[in-house]
């Protein structure tokens, strides 16, 4: 998605989109001939749910995921909605609706990082340095992903072997995550990248400030603490351009390349169980695995990534290919990477 499209797709789902925040009891599902199911609230309507909603309403009134699925498969709605009407009680849910469809059921508290309002302020922070390019966007169902890469932050891990160092940003109106900010390495030569642990782990912006019971904030605390909140995320985002971590990450990178793994096999069938990997990219993991080191290792997980067309997937893979690199040395062969 290039950053006008994203742009106005976020425009369009500001314009077609509320909440709601409601008890408990004045939530109900009900079967629905078009839908299967919807999901109502006392005297303001009635919607279908997004299959992340569906995902959330099992969790939040504890009904099992496989039964869950099994009665929608099977067509009982009305035993579904018995069961959630049944068990979803004594509290308050903040109930997301997008397009006329629930996209979220959240906890009251949570607090809403709107993805328009992170996208300028990012595109606001890459502005001032001017050297900062976006690399790639993406929004799907429950996440927004950015990756931007630094031209100045350029080293050669080994002859003709560039990378840029830059940083993913990731979020969740929907509960799906919370706001990460993490550095990100570009490699030139096939446009693989991994995203790396800061030296802090994950930088987790999204919870709410915890809240005092029973008072009602005014509404000039309430500006203080959004003001505070995204000087936080300008300061997470200008200190995660650093030239410090990133050559520190390209002296663990240059490192890897003389860690020597001699059964790479095992090393593969290692990090299919720990991913859950099909069998295909597993057969694809073990093409791409031409050289036998750590550092090998590290690009065939990220050259599958780049072939993945699930975002959330490459995501996910390129995680972990920054879980191999940081990991401490030791027989790869002999444990599940990751755990």
């Amino acid at each position: 998605m290039d950053l006008k499209s994203l742009v106005e797709e976020l425009k369009r789902q500001k314009m077609n989109s509320f909440d709601i925040i409601a008890e408990d009891e004045h939530i109900y599902a009900i079967p629905d001939e078009s839908f299967g199911l919807m999901l109502g609230v006392y005297k303001m309507g009635k919607w279908p749910l997004t299959e992340w909603a569906h995902l959330q309403l099992a969790e939040k009134t504890g009904i099992p995921k496989k039964y869950y699925d099994r009665m929608r498969e099977a067509g009982e709605f009305k035993l579904l909605a018995d069961n959630i009407n049944t068990w979803l009680r004594g509290g308050k849910r903040l109930i997301r609706i997008l397009d006329g469809k629930v996209r979220a059921i959240l906890s009251d508290r949570y607090r809403i990082i709107d993805n328009y309002d992170l996208v300028f302020l990012a595109l606001d922070e890459f502005q001032k340095k001017e050297t900062i390019e976006i690399y790639r966007i993406d929004l799907t169902e429950t996440m927004l992903y950015i990756k931007a890469i630094d031209r100045t932050l350029i080293d050669t891990i080994k002859e003709q072997d560039i990378v840029y160092g830059g940083l993913v940003i990731r979020n969740s109106e929907v509960g799906a995550s919370a706001l990460r900010i993490e550095p990100f390495i570009f490699r030139r030569v096939c446009s693989n990248g991994l995203i790396l642990p800061k030296t802090l782990k994950k930088i987790h912006l999204g919870r709410q400030i915890t809240e005092i019971e029973d008072i009602d904030w005014s509404d000039e605390t309430k500006e203080l603490e959004d003001k505070a909140f995204w000087s936080k995320v300008r300061d997470v985002i200008r200190a995660t351009f650093d030239k410090q971590t990133f050559q520190s990450w390209v002296e663990k990178l240059k490192e890897s390349i003389k860690i020597e793994i001699k059964k790479p096999t095992e090393a593969v069938n290692n990090i299919v169980g720990h991913l859950g990997l099909s069998e295909e990219q597993k057969q694809k993991l073990l093409m791409y695995f031409s050289e036998p080191t750590k550092y090998g290792l590290i690009n065939a997980v990220t050259n599958l990534a780049s072939q993945t067309k699930n975002v959330d997937e490459q995501i996910k893979l390129e995680e972990f290919a920054g879980q191999i690199l940081q990991s401490p040395l030791k027989d790869f062969e002999q444990s599940v990477l990751g755990e």
